[in-house]
C-alpha cells in the first residue's frame, strides 16, 4: 500500500504548482517556512500542541525553570486564539479602549481554535476544506450581539445561503446511504438509504447535506440489506414500536429508566437485542452531530433525536409528567450557512481586522483565497499580537493587574495586564489559576469536552462516487462513522469545477468513545480521548484506505491512485458536552463565574458548542472587564 507523502505538499512540484497562483513574494515566503493551513498529516491537536498541558494537569505541576527576562506589559491577555479569543480581543478595542495592547496566546501553531482551514493543492489547484467547525447552525436564533459582529466583519447571511448551489446533486443524482460493513453484517455493502431514525427524509438532509435527492425510507431497505431474518425481523419490531417501550417507564422505576438510562440498555431491556451489529445501527446515528455513540446515548437525547422504538414524546409526558418531552413543531434553517473552511473564515475575519495588513483582502469573498503572513501575528509594532505555539501553564491576579506565564519553545515567559480573559478549554483553566475556588476548578474540570476526529481525503477524481449514487452515507460499524462530500459552495473567488472528473475534498468523521463499554458519559469521554491521543497517523490512514476501499471500491474507486492527500483534525477535546453537570446544576454556570480580573469565555462558559456561544461568551468577558480598563 503506498503512503501518501505530505512533504509533497510543502515543497517540491506542489510548491511549484502554488506558485503560479500566488505573488512572488508571497510564494518565497510560503517555501521558506511551512503554511498551517496546508499542513497535512495530524492536524488538530497536532503533536506540540498539547504536552506541555498534559504534563501540567496530569504531572500536577510543572518545572519550567526560571522566567525569562523581558517581562512585556499590555492592556488585556487572552488565552486561548480561536473565535472566542479573537473575538473577545474584537470587542476590547471596539467597545472598550480602540488603542488596547493586546497578547493573544495559543498552544497551537494556527489560529481558530476548533475553526480551523484545511488546504490541499492537486494539479496545481487550490482546494479548501474544514479541520473543525463546520457551519453556521440556524443563525436566524442568533442573538443580537453575534448578528451584529458578523455584520460588521462583511458577512451577509443571505448571500452566504445562496453560495450553496442546492442543484448540485440533483444534477449528478445523488443521495444518502447506509454502508453496513463486512465485520459487523457478514457482507460489505452500501445502499442508498435514509437514516434509522424518525422523521422524514427531507428532513434529515435538509439539515445534513441539503440538495441531496430523497432516499428510500430506512424500513424499505432492510430486505435488501445484508442482514439475517432474524435481525431484520427485530427491525422491523423497533419499526413498529411496542407497548412494552411504555411500560418499560410506568412505575417506581420509570423516571431513573428515562433520566438516567441509556439507549442501548433499552434496547436489551425492551427488545431483547444483544447483537453488536444491531446495537450499533441504530444507536450511532448521532456520532457526528452529537460526539456520542452506543451507551453515551442517553435516553433524553434519544427521544430528543428521534432514536427508533421509543415511544412518542406525548406518551411519555403523560408516564413521567414531564410536558418538555412533548416534541415542538419542528423548524430551524436549513444547514446552508458554508464558507469553504468552516467557521475558519470568521477566525480569519476577526484577526485581519485584529492586525490590518496580515492578508490582502477587502471583501469576505476574497478572503477565501487571500494568504495570511504569520510572520506578522506577533510583531512588536502591531497593538494586537497574536502568539501561536505559546502554552500558558500559571495565570492569575496580582498586583491591581493580572500575570500570565506561557512556555514556548521549551523556555519559560510572562506578560502582565490589567486584566485577563480565559478563551481556552475551562478544564484546563483549573490547572492554572490557582487561586480559583475549590467549587469553581471542581465544576471546570467537570465541564468536559468531547473528543471526535475530522478527516479530509482529498481526492482526484470522485467518479467513483457518483457512479455508487451516494454522497453521504451512515456507516454504523466502521471506524469513521460518517462520510460524506464537501459542501458544494461557490464563490466569485473560489468555485472550482466540481464535475466527477476533477478533484474533491471527501470528509470522515469518527466518534471514538467505545460503543458497549460501561461507565458515564464523562468516563466514556475520557476513553475516546485516551483512544485519540495513542493512535497514530498510519492508523487512521489506514482505516480511511480499507473503508473507502470497502464503500466505493466496487464501483471503481482505486484508493491508492484516487487519493492525493489526507489530513486527519484529531480533537481530543472537541465539542463541549452540554449535559456537563456539578452539584446538579450545569457547570457552566460555576465554571463561567468571574474570578477578579479574569473572565471566562469561549463556549464552555455557556455550555453550548455552536460558534455563538462562544461569541457571547466574549462579549460577557469583556463587559466583565470593562470597569478595570485602564
Amino acid at each position: 500500500m503506498p503512503e501518501i507523502s505530505r512533504r509533497d505538499f510543502l515543497n517540491g512540484m506542489a510548491m511549484l504548482g502554488l506558485s503560479g497562483l500566488m505573488r512572488p513574494a508571497d510564494a518565497l515566503a510560503a517555501a521558506s517556512s511551512p503554511y498551517p493551513p496546508r499542513l497535512t498529516g495530524l492536524r488538530g491537536n497536532h503533536p506540540g500542541s498539547f504536552e506541555v498541558a498534559h504534563g501540567l494537569a496530569w504531572g500536577g505541576g510543572g518545572d519550567f525553570g526560571k522566567v525569562e527576562a523581558g517581562v512585556e506589559n499590555y492592556d488585556l491577555i487572552i488565552i486561548g486564539g480561536g473565535i472566542s479569543g479573537l473575538s473577545a480581543a474584537y470587542f476590547y478595542r471596539k467597545h472598550v479602549k480602540s488603542n488596547a495592547r493586546i497578547l493573544v496566546l495559543d498552544n497551537h501553531d494556527d489560529f481558530g481554535g476548533h475553526a480551523k482551514r484545511n488546504e490541499f493543492l492537486i494539479g496545481g489547484r487550490e482546494y479548501i476544506s474544514y479541520g473543525g467547525a463546520q457551519s453556521l447552525d440556524n443563525p436566524s436564533a442568533y442573538g443580537k450581539t453575534t448578528l451584529r459582529m458578523l455584520s460588521e466583519l462583511g458577512v451577509d447571511l443571505s448571500a452566504l445561503a445562496r453560495s450553496y448551489d442546492k442543484d448540485f446533486f440533483k444534477k449528478y443524482q445523488m443521495t444518502s446511504g447506509v454502508f453496513f460493513d463486512e465485520a459487523d453484517f457478514g457482507k460489505s455493502m452500501l445502499l442508498k438509504s435514509g437514516m434509522p431514525v424518525a422523521g422524514s427524509v427531507d428532513g434529515e438532509i435538509s439539515q445534513w447535506l441539503p440538495g441531496l435527492l430523497a432516499p428510500p425510507a430506512f424500513q424499505d431497505v432492510i430486505q435488501r440489506a445484508p442482514l439475517t431474518d432474524a435481525q431484520k425481523k427485530m427491525l422491523r419490531t423497533v419499526l413498529a414500536g411496542s407497548s412494552r417501550g411504555v411500560d418499560y417507564f410506568k412505575g417506581a422505576l420509570g423516571e431513573k429508566r428515562f433520566y438516567e438510562g441509556n439507549y442501548i440498555d433499552y434496547l436489551s431491556a425492551v427488545y431483547q437485542i444483544k447483537d453488536k451489529g444491531l446495537l450499533k445501527l441504530l444507536s450511532m446515528t448521532l456520532a457526528e452531530e452529537a460526539a456520542l455513540g452506543g451507551r453515551g446515548v442517553s435516553m433524553p437525547l434519544a427521544q430528543e433525536s428521534g432514536l427508533l422504538g421509543i415511544p412518542d414524546g406525548r406518551s411519555l409526558a403523560r408516564v413521567l409528567g414531564d410536558a418538555s418531552l412533548i416534541p415542538d413543531a419542528e423548524g430551524g434553517d436549513e444547514y446552508t450557512y458554508h464558507f469553504p473552511d468552516g467557521n475558519a473564515t470568521l477566525a480569519r475575519l476577526l484577526v485581519e481586522k485584529l492586525i490590518p495588513g496580515v492578508a490582502n483582502f477587502k471583501t469576505v469573498d476574497e478572503s477565501l483565497l487571500s494568504r495570511f503572513d504569520y510572520q506578522k501575528l506577533d510583531n512588536p509594532n502591531n497593538p494586537v499580537r497574536i502568539r501561536l505555539s505559546s502554552t500558558v501553564v500559571k495565570a492569575d491576579n496580582k498586583d491591581n493587574g493580572t500575570f500570565v506565564q506561557y512556555v514556548r519553545n521549551g523556555k519559560l515567559y510572562e506578560a502582565r495586564s490589567a486584566c485577563c480573559v480565559m478563551a481556552a478549554w475551562h478544564m484546563m483553566a483549573a490547572h492554572i489559576i490557582p487561586s480559583l475556588p475549590a467549587s469553581q476548578k471542581a465544576a471546570m474540570k467537570a465541564n468536559i469536552k468531547m473528543p471526535l476526529i475530522y478527516a479530509q481525503v482529498a481526492l482526484r477524481n470522485w467518479k467513483a462516487i457518483q457512479k455508487s449514487g451516494v454522497a453521504a452515507s451512515y456507516c454504523p460499524g466502521s471506524y469513521y462513522q460518517f462520510v460524506q462530500m464537501d459542501f458544494p459552495v461557490r464563490f466569485s473567488s473560489y468555485a472550482p469545477d466540481r464535475s466527477p472528473d476533477k478533484p474533491t475534498v471527501l470528509f470522515m468523521s469518527r466518534m471514538p468513545c467505545p460503543a458497549f463499554a460501561e461507565g458515564s458519559v464523562p468516563d466514556l469521554l475520557r476513553q475516546g480521548r485516551a483512544e485519540v491521543l495513542s493512535t497514530d497517523f498510519a492508523t487512521y490512514e489506514k482505516n480511511i484506505r480499507q473503508q473507502l476501499a470497502a464503500m466505493y471500491g466496487p464501483a471503481g474507486l482505486d484508493v491508492n491512485k484516487d487519493i492525493a492527500a489526507i489530513t486527519v483534525n484529531r480533537w481530543s477535546h472537541g465539542y463541549t458536552f452540554e449535559d456537563a453537570m456539578y452539584n446538579k446544576r450545569p457547570a457552566y454556570l460555576t465554571s463561567s463565574m468571574r474570578h477578579g480580573r479574569i473572565a471566562m469565555a469561549n463556549a464552555d462558559a455557556t455550555g453550548r458548542a455552536y460558534v455563538d456561544g462562544a461569541i457571547d461568551a466574549a462579549w460577557k468577558a469583556v463587559r466583565e472587564l470593562k470597569r478595570y480598563a485602564v
